[in-house]
């Protein structure tokens, strides 16, 4: 285990190391291919930003607000820098418990960022500063918290499910523990009978007359033979008892007894094995007659032979039969109700039960926790006498199918639960057309929780998956039809070398018309760092339209009285 564990962490340090380089190669890839096209900055202070980011992601995982800040010094540096601000933002929503940090934090930006932004560049930078903050900041940051939170609550649904799963399992054994004594009792009302009388029959052997003193002797220990182990079994049924229930309390009233189809049979504490092991001995048919016999649509058909099932099997019949029709009636009123009973080539024993749609709204089924106590005792019944038991839907109804060995396993041979059946052990060709068994049955497998847990998970990242394709789609529309506008303006406003080269002043401005550009640039030199000429009009124009090259030269042509007064080139800060 302590093997598993090192392995399994030493896993997640090694995909946390790959996630973060990845993380630090997705910024530096495009910010070192700008600069090796601009070298706008010494090739020092590229890799120096390049360190300090590498030590943001690295720290990252402890502190999450150091990759944000980061990204936004270093925009200081590069502009190119800013397209980390997403990333940096995502995960600052997903490692962080509290959103006061991420709230303090961009306020502090969008505070101490106006002025400096207006007072250096212009409200165009601000405004594309605000959008960065709003499309690539906080919205990156609210899909990283609410999948922190989806998780979180994902986590705790699960772990309640678990524990009601464990204390499924739990109730379960109870059950079990409860149908074992159940049985045993019974089988001391039955067995503890034919020992009395036996100890009866050998204690007038005894006393008789017309036999040999010997044989009398005999007959005696016969009788303490039997009386002694009528005592034992005794015994052995008070110790199933407790074993079933050490509190001493009573089991709980059984579903049977309230639904009619058992009339001699109490549902207190008052009940007593004797009237118990009755009912468990009676006829399937008379059950079905009087289920009829108080409104309830059922059918029987018997296909058995004529020659009685083994005690054991026939009680595990009659349970079986009783247990479903009380189901039908509790779950599904009015609706009609097939009883098939037959016995294969090979001897086994099959109880079919199937209820169809009914007419009005079934009523709900109980939950597996604190319900379904009846199908559970079921199952360890039929278990028990070596059978198998299957329960589920059916065309719209409900089905309880038991297949049953003709003769009772010897003791010890019961089928363990969740044990598939063997081979040729119970079947037969009749059986084969009914369903396979689902051993699981009311209680769920042991790693059902986990399996369903990976599920959803699946089912949140798609999801999740949607959500933020919905909000990038939102955020990519606003955000491609600015940068749309903003790429149509530049590549329409850059006047090339050439042409500029081919202005002469004191040309007519008609002339000089056809060679300038279609508009200006957006972000003309404010305040101008040369004089305007005179009563001129001037215009500005780029001279290149690669926007991700922070150094730009600008063109100035300026106009007067229908002339070309001046031309000049105002070389990049």
């Amino acid at each position: 285990m302590a093997q598993a564990d090192r392995f399994g962490s030493g896993r997640w340090r090694y995909r946390a190391l790959l996630l973060d380089v990845l993380l630090w190669a997705s910024l530096a890839a495009p910010v070192g291919w700008s600069w090796t096209g601009h070298r706008a900055y010494p090739l020092g202070l590229l890799l120096g930003g390049l360190a300090v980011w590498g030590g943001a992601v690295a720290a990252g995982r402890r502190l999450p607000l150091v990759p944000l800040f980061a990204v936004v010094l270093l925009c200081a540096l590069d502009g190119n820098y800013s397209l980390g601000l997403p990333l940096v933002s995502y995960l600052l929503g997903r490692r962080t418990d509290s959103t006061w940090p991420a709230a303090a934090s961009y306020s502090a930006l969008a505070v101490f960022g106006t002025p400096l932004v207006l007072s250096w560049s212009g409200f165009v930078d601000w405004a594309t500063m605000a959008g960065a903050l709003v499309y690539a900041g906080l919205f990156p940051w609210l899909v990283g918290r609410y999948r922190r939170q989806q998780r979180a609550l994902v986590a705790a649904g699960w772990e309640q499910a678990e524990q009601l799963e464990r204390e499924q399992r739990m109730l379960t054994r109870e059950v079990r523990l409860r149908e074992r004594a159940r049985i045993a009792e019974e089988m001391h009302d039955s067995l503890g009978h034919e020992l009395s009388l036996l100890a009866l029959r050998a204690g007038a052997l005894e006393v008789s007359a017309d036999l040999d003193e010997r044989t009398r002797a005999v007959a005696g220990q016969l009788r303490a033979g039997a009386a002694a182990a009528t005592g034992q079994l005794r015994d052995i049924i008070d110790v199933l008892r407790d074993d079933a229930d050490p509190t001493g309390a009573s089991s709980p009233a059984e579903p049977e007894a309230e639904s009619g189809l058992e009339p001699g049979r109490g549902s207190g504490a008052g009940s007593t094995a004797r009237s118990a092991l009755r009912a468990e001995t009676g006829d399937v048919a008379d059950m079905v007659h009087r289920a009829r016999a108080a409104g309830m649509p059922v059918e029987l058909h018997d296909r058995r032979p004529a020659e009685p099932l083994p005690p054991l099997v026939g009680r595990t019949v009659y349970r079986v039969v009783r247990e479903s029709l009380t189901n039908a009636n509790k779950y599904a009123p009015g609706a009609a109700v097939s009883v098939r009973l037959d016995v294969d080539d090979t001897g086994t024993v099959l109880v079919a039960v199937t209820n169809a749609r009914p007419p009005t709204a079934p009523r709900p089924a109980p939950v597996p926790v604190g319900g379904g106590r009846g199908l559970v005792g079921l199952r360890e019944r039929v278990r028990l006498a070596g059978g198998t038991l299957h329960t589920g839907a059916r065309d719209g109804g409900f089905e309880v199918v038991a297949r049953l060995p003709g003769q009772a396993l010897p003791a010890g041979q019961a089928r363990p639960p969740g044990q598939p059946r063997p081979p040729g052990q119970v079947g037969g060709s009749r059986a084969a057309a009914l369903p396979d068994p689902v051993p699981s049955g009311v209680v769920p497998p042991v790693g059902s929780a986990a399996d369903r847990r990976r599920r959803v998970h699946r089912e949140a990242r798609r999801g999740l998956v949607a959500a933020t394709m919905v909000l990038a789609a939102f955020a990519g529309t606003l955000g491609g039809a600015a940068l749309g506008y903003y790429l149509y303006a530049t590549s329409n406003s850059v006047l090339s070398p050439d042409r500029y080269a081919e202005l002469r002043v004191g040309q007519d401005w008609a002339s000089a018309l056809p060679l300038l550009p279609r508009r200006e640039m957006l972000e003309p030199p404010d305040p101008d760092p040369l004089s305007k000429p005179a009563g001129a009009d001037c215009r500005y124009y780029r001279s290149h339209g690669d926007v991700l090259q922070p150094r730009l030269d600008v063109y100035r042509v300026c106009a007067a009285h229908g002339k070309l007064v001046a031309k000049n080139l105002l070389p990049a800060p």
